[in-house]
């Protein structure tokens, strides 16, 4: 069984990596890059929690940091450096890549999917009553975020699928947790 699912894996692998065009390359390269996540996150930060939540911005700030904590610290400790699967940079012949080497050597779960289906997903159940937009565009960018970590030859989509999973967990946990720190807090003012 094992084995079917990584030929399926490299499959589907080869099957996103091998369409490439030049301008997709930099698209793609954009997405995969942590600068950029910071100017996205900043901007979705911005629209909401500062809109939304003038008097509790630095819990739901504090909360995007947990959540960018736990993903990215869970998906190396808790799996890559116990699974120890190769990246497909480093396991397959003819892989794509673009401006960058290969990276680490192994890549299950993916990092990358890990903390932004954890920031998506938290902002997503933070605020989906209050503003869809922003939301949707953070799901939008979690997802481009991982097909370009195929694309550029970083991670198999399964590395992609386990680890969006994983963010979604952590962003349920983390969500939560911030729930109930809000309400201790109000129950804290009321009683001044």
């Amino acid at each position: 069984m094992i084995e079917v699912l990584n030929n399926l894996d490299t499959q589907f692998f080869y099957l996103v990596n091998h369409h490439h065009s030049a301008a997709m390359d930099w698209v793609m390269w954009f997405f995969s890059a942590r600068w950029s996540w910071a100017i996205i996150i900043v901007v979705a930060f911005c629209l909401t929690t500062v809109r939304f939540e003038a008097k509790r911005w630095w819990l739901v700030l504090l909360a995007i940091g947990l959540c960018f904590l736990l993903a990215d610290q869970g998906s190396v400790q808790l799996f890559k450096n116990t699974v120890c699967r190769l990246r497909p940079c480093h396991a397959l012949p003819d892989v794509h890549m673009f401006r960058e080497g290969c990276g680490g050597q192994y890549g299950f779960i993916s990092s990358h999917a890990a903390n932004a289906f954890a920031i998506a997903v938290f902002i997503l159940l933070k605020y989906w009553k209050r503003d869809r937009v922003v939301p949707l565009c953070m799901m939008a960018w979690a997802v481009l975020t991982c097909y370009s970590r195929v694309y550029l030859g970083k991670h198999y989509p399964g590395d992609l699928l386990c680890g969006a999973l994983f963010g979604v967990l952590v962003a349920f946990v983390v969500h939560y947790v911030t729930l109930w720190t809000e309400k201790k807090l109000a129950k804290n003012e009321t009683k001044k």
